[in-house]
């Protein structure tokens, strides 16, 4: 999945978003209430059931907070650590096994246009991350292929990219506040869209400017001449948490195939042994 086809999609999410401060519901969002469709409706249920679906398939990445991570993809950061006091950032962990770890901070970065070759020209940055938040505890068992299972209280991913030569800067976030509670729950999707550092974090949208700072899903238009929040569903969110389940994965099945090769070197160096 690439950075440049993502901002653009999240930008107009971004624009066309209805105000967060109003009311809930499509009335009080000033949505045309007639041009919502039957089809509209359906297509939305089924998008939530697959988004709820891969919610329960992160769930599984529990196994990763015991395991000594020593192997990592190319431009990919993984660590562990606890909530902070805002619930928004993972803070690092002096023990990376530790059994009070409460998530798991994922990021892939990379550069401006290195998708066409011009890495080495440092155009600036651009990075995706998630990073989960799980309800309860680790076990104390310390086989990390052990570790069953838990809910998660949220989901945190952000999309940056800092373009140094036209001095462009993005970022867009969502946080979910409800990934395992049923599948239809707009109203726990926060998003926030930034240009250029503005407006500051955490500030609202305002009547001036929807879409522009801080907004609920369930305000963004979802109707037969806007489907705004379906195409947000389909055509990005579904396959950025496709993406970060299947990277997950790859991490454990990499540092977990580490210790078979661990086996084999302790049974090469006894062969060995037989020379003398």
């Amino acid at each position: 999945m690439k950075l440049k086809t993502l901002l653009p999609f999240l930008i107009i999410v971004g624009g066309l978003a209805a105000q967060q401060n109003q009311p809930t519901g499509n009335q009080s969002a000033g949505i045309d209430n007639s041009q919502v469709s039957e089809a509209i409706t359906e297509t939305e249920k089924k998008l939530d059931n697959n988004i709820f679906k891969l919610n329960e398939k992160l769930t599984k990445h529990t196994v990763l907070f015991k395991m000594k991570v020593r192997t990592l993809p190319h431009k990919t950061v993984l660590y562990k650590g606890k909530a902070s006091a805002d619930g928004l950032k993972c803070d690092l962990a002096a023990d990376q096994e530790a059994q009070d770890n409460n998530c798991l901070h994922l990021e892939v970065y990379d550069f401006i246009k290195s998708e066409d070759g011009k890495a080495e020209r440092n155009l600036g940055p651009k990075n995706k991350l998630m990073i989960l938040f799980f309800d309860g505890a680790n076990n104390a068992d310390p086989d990390p292929r052990k570790e069953a299972p838990r809910n998660l209280k949220s989901i945190r991913s952000r999309i940056y990219a800092y373009n140094f030569p036209v001095e462009d800067k993005l970022m867009s976030e969502i946080i979910d506040q409800g990934p395992n509670t049923q599948p239809e729950h707009n109203d726990k999707f926060e998003l926030f869209y930034q240009h250029d550092d503005y407006p500051l974090y955490g500030t609202p949208e305002t009547p001036m400017e929807k879409g522009v700072g801080k907004y609920l899903l369930s305000n963004v238009e979802n109707t037969k001449s806007n489907p705004i929040r379906n195409n947000f569903k389909r055509d990005f969110y579904m396959k950025h948490l496709d993406y970060f389940d299947k990277l997950f994965t790859k991490i454990f099945d990499y540092n977990d195939r580490d210790g078979n090769k661990h086996y084999k070197k302790n049974v090469e160096a006894l062969k060995n042994s037989l020379k003398y």
